[in-house]
């Protein structure tokens, strides 16, 4: 066993514990339903409710837990994703209870104040806006809309859907959250401050689960969208397609393929070929992010306006190349090497540990993940992830987002049709 752990169930909240010898706690709850679970129209919903935990619960004022918080330099906050909400705690044994109380009254009386909430609202607002004017974060945001097509995982939050929400939606939202049947949580210190933990803590967990229903959307064809930053001077290209789950049995082998194609840096493909033969961008990497109802396949990099078609018709040849060529013996064993070493490397500290602990929770990996990753990452050889690579690739799919000047659109002009884009004010 790479590192001691147990798993066990208190009610029907799931739970992976790692006892070490620390002067620490480290915790992390997951909960299934994210920023997908927002209400039509109402985009944004479980973002604002996860900025406003803090600010304020129990009647306390957010000014006197920030205080507290800080006095005793613990860190605790939380943070929603598509699928989930996370709450992250670490603290020093001595401050451990002090926080946990604070951590309990978040998520059992949390107060969603109206004036914090106007204030979050604005800051979003703001944030919105700086997105838009950010051509690497525009970017990204289209990308993110557009890349599943007509599914919840592409809805965004609009300066409309933000103007929406109420007080009356946040407490709505919040009464389908932390309920026991979806709710994880991975601990890591002494054993007598993981028993506190859970006693403070497992009471609050109301009775219910929280659905996931969503269908796993598919490829789609081929388009391109264009945002024009007339004072752009880099243009920023963004391309993927939906991919597989997080219960995809060949993940390892998709793991070893992205590191060859676009994720190890200067030993990938893309960077050898983009950068280092062409010479059209710095930078440039892929990956996958797999989920519990979807996945996603990207490459992200940026070039210059008069190279974006050159760019983007060098980096779908290259995934196209691989594809028909597949890897080779020597590039496999260079990726295995890398997952093989730096495996370790990322459970080094209780944070790490508490981690890994709830991703193996939430997505249902089993108890013995660690051990059996490093069993398939190294009994994996070119013939496997060739075969892998063929389900997993579709370079003919991908959803293709520019954002750059009016040269830049040109440019893109000569691969087909492209779909204008405009801030979403």
């Amino acid at each position: 066993m790479i590192f001691n752990r147990k798993f066990l169930v208190k009610g029907r909240v799931r739970i992976a514990v790692h006892l070490r010898n620390s002067e620490s706690l480290s915790l992390r709850i997951i909960t299934r339903g994210g920023r997908a679970l927002d209400p039509e129209a109402r985009e944004g919903t479980t973002g604002l409710m996860a900025s406003l935990f803090l600010h304020g619960c129990r009647g306390k004022a957010y000014e006197d837990v920030v205080e507290e918080l800080e006095s005793t330099g613990t860190s605790l906050y939380f943070s929603p994703s598509l699928e989930a909400i996370q709450a992250s705690f670490w603290s020093l044994r001595e401050f451990a209870h002090k926080v946990l109380g604070i951590l309990r009254d978040c998520l059992e009386a949390p107060d969603f104040p109206a004036q914090e909430l106007e204030r979050e609202r604005g800051r979003a607002l703001a944030e919105l806006k700086r997105v838009w004017d950010e051509p690497e974060e525009a970017a990204s945001r289209i990308f993110s809309g557009k890349v599943f097509g007509l599914h919840p995982y592409s809805r965004l939050e609009t300066v409309s859907s933000l103007r929406r929400i109420t007080r009356e939606d946040l407490l709505e939202r919040f009464k389908k959250s932390f309920l026991s049947g979806s709710t994880y949580m991975a601990l890591a210190g002494r054993e007598e401050d993981v028993e506190e933990a859970l006693e403070v803590l497992l009471p609050i967990f109301r009775e219910g689960e929280t659905p996931l229903e969503f269908p796993e959307p598919s490829p789609l064809p081929m388009r391109i969208y264009f945002y024009l930053k007339e004072d752009a001077e880099q243009t920023q290209i963004r391309m993927g397609h939906p991919s597989f789950t997080r219960a995809y049995p060949h993940y390892e082998e998709a793991l070893v393929l992205n590191y060859i194609l676009g994720g190890g840096g200067f030993s990938s493909r893309l960077m050898e070929r983009i950068r280092a033969r062409e010479g059209l961008t710095y930078s440039i990497r892929s990956s996958f992010l797999p989920m519990l109802r979807a996945g996603l396949f990207s490459i992200s990099t940026f070039t210059r306006p008069e190279n974006t078609l050159k760019t983007l018709e060098a980096v779908i040849d290259e995934v196209k190349r691989t594809l028909k060529e597949g890897v080779t013996g020597e590039e496999v064993e260079k990726a295995k090497s890398y997952f093989i070493g730096h495996f370790p490397l990322g459970l080094e500290t209780p944070s790490q540990v508490v981690s890994l602990l709830s991703s193996v929770l939430f997505y249902g990996l089993g108890e013995d993940y660690p051990e059996r990753f490093l069993e398939k990452i190294r009994a994996l050889g070119p013939e496997d992830v060739n075969r892998m690579a063929r389900d997993v690739l579709f370079p003919e799919k991908f959803q293709v987002v520019v954002v750059g000047n009016e040269e830049a659109l040109k440019e893109v002009e000569g691969m087909g049709k492209v779909e204008r884009v405009f801030p979403e004010y």
